[in-house]
């Protein structure tokens, strides 16, 4: 249950921040697949974020200590500055500014915090 919940809400809150912040991340949207070809890889996406997701609450399951929301937000702030190491080697290989790099840090950080929140309280309710 907690697979789905996390995927739900972190893949709505990513597809939301690209939308909302895509004025913001001009060269990310230039390198980005637009139209038909976007929509031919949708599905890669979206399995995508579920492999994330199943990880994301293995490690959870595996390692929470049952101390609520909390844990799940700790959890989610290591695992979202973890990953912003990646916007790092982005910003390194990819014609992108530091400001879209910086832009995708924090969104992720805020989505894996999320989806950590998330997380915890289905393992809460199912204790």
């Amino acid at each position: 249950m907690a697979i789905v919940a996390a995927y739900v809400v972190m893949s709505i809150l990513g597809m939301a921040a690209d939308q909302l912040l895509s004025d913001f991340t001009p060269m990310m949207k230039a390198m980005g697949r637009m139209g038909p070809d976007l929509e031919a890889h949708f599905i890669w996406m979206m399995l995508g974020y579920l492999i994330v997701t199943i990880f994301f609450c293995y490690i959870y399951a595996h390692f929470h200590e049952g101390k609520g929301w909390t844990e799940g937000a700790r959890f989610g702030l290591y695992i979202g500055l973890m990953m912003a190491g990646i916007s790092m080697v982005m910003y390194a290989v990819l014609p992108m500014s530091a400001m879209e790099s910086l832009i995708s840090a924090i969104t992720g950080i805020i989505i894996y915090v999320a989806g950590g929140i998330t997380t915890s309280l289905v393992y809460k309710a199912e204790d």
